[in-house]
């Protein structure tokens, strides 16, 4: 451990940096000196704070080493068929579990604050995931399972409640990059409520104005002319009232050949299913592998269902399993992909399928 730390002192070198920091962090876990390993977590989160270079890609690799020491801790016990939730454990095994969780509440809280900036929030929220799922596999109870459990789902709509990039997709037709909801919930209701009242007051504005001297009219005829001609003249307020009826059936009218068009288009642009995309491919980005990943050794395939547009673009990432660090390394990389563009009856269609990346180091 001397020795390491010297070299981490001494050398400038971000990849002997970086395994130097692994290697540390392993050592601290191994002897049992969490003390140590909490202090250099909180030493790296201090730098990447700030902003120092390499700083967030240092955190990332420690962090990540202490969630698999965590593991690995779980599979010792795991092994000697120890359960980390038996209060009966001899004194030692119960004090090395609790500094365990300890630290793992430490990266959990830290990996939470740098989740709070946008440029960092991916990596954080992999981190927070990993660190969730290891301390909830050292839980005390079930019930302290099951709040580790609800925790990372908390910190995902925190962090979708944060971005306004989210509130600001629901305007159809506004495409401000940031403004805060409040601001969108009081356009939205103007919008809305103009639009109805604008078409609707072409309507019945005319409407009321031949409603008023119509019964103005009949009132006097109705009171000079015998009783035989009234019928007569209430015929006309029906076949005025069908002019009323007639009036909001044009406004009616108005949308049915946009919706006709659009239900036949929908039916004609349905795309069509292709299976695996790899066939179809003229350009391939590969993916990046991900430092966290990489420094949990974490591997293995990642599919990622797509949606292709009529020029061969990736036009919507639809759905992604396999490994959850290494998920948004294959969404990256398959929005760069080009395809074949798909048709059906001469004409250029949708198309949806998959892509399969794997990960191994």
């Amino acid at each position: 451990i001397y020795e390491l730390e010297n070299i981490r002192r001494e050398t400038s070198d971000t990849s002997v940096q970086n395994v130097t920091n692994v290697l540390l962090m392993n050592s601290y876990l191994e002897q049992g000196d969490y003390k140590r390993a909490q202090d250099f977590l909180s030493e790296t989160f201090g730098a990447q704070k700030a902003n120092k270079p390499n700083s967030s890609a240092y955190y990332s690799t420690i962090a990540g080493q202490v969630i698999k020491g965590a593991r690995n801790q779980i599979e010792r016990y795991r092994a000697l068929g120890i359960m980390v939730s038996d209060r009966n454990l001899p004194l030692e095994a119960v004090n090395d579990i609790e500094r365990m969780r300890e630290t793992l509440e430490l990266v959990v809280t830290q990996t939470k604050e740098i989740g709070k900036d946008k440029q960092k929030s991916d990596g954080a929220m992999a981190l927070l995931e990993e660190a969730t799922n290891s301390r909830s596999a050292l839980a005390r109870d079930d019930y302290d399972a099951r709040r580790w459990r609800d925790e990372i789902t908390d910190s995902r709509e925190r962090l979708a409640n944060s971005r306004s990039v989210i509130t600001n997709a629901v305007d159809g037709t506004t495409t401000a990059a940031s403004m805060p909801q409040n601001t969108t919930a009081a356009k939205n209701p103007p919008v809305i409520l103009n639009s109805p009242t604008t078409e609707a007051t072409p309507v019945f504005e005319p409407v009321a104005m031949e409603s008023k001297p119509q019964s103005s009219g009949i009132v006097p005829a109705a009171i000079e002319k015998p009783s035989l001609e009234q019928p007569e003249k209430t015929e006309p307020e029906p076949r005025k009232t069908f002019v009323v009826g007639n009036a909001p059936k044009q406004a009616l009218e108005v949308p049915k050949p946009d919706v006709t068009p659009q239900t036949a288009l929908a039916k004609d642009d349905f795309p069509l299913e292709v299976g695996s995309l790899i066939g179809y491919a003229t350009k391939q980005a590969a993916p990046v592998y991900p430092p966290a990943a990489r420094s949990m050794r974490s591997t293995g395939v990642v599919k990622v269902e797509v949606t292709v547009n009529e020029i061969g673009d990736v036009s919507q990432v639809q759905k992604t399993s396999g490994p959850t660090l290494l998920q948004t390394a294959a969404k990256d990389a398959v929005k760069k992909w080009k395809f074949k563009p798909f048709v059906r009856d001469g004409q250029p269609v949708k198309a949806t399928g998959f892509v399969n990346f794997n990960f191994s180091l």
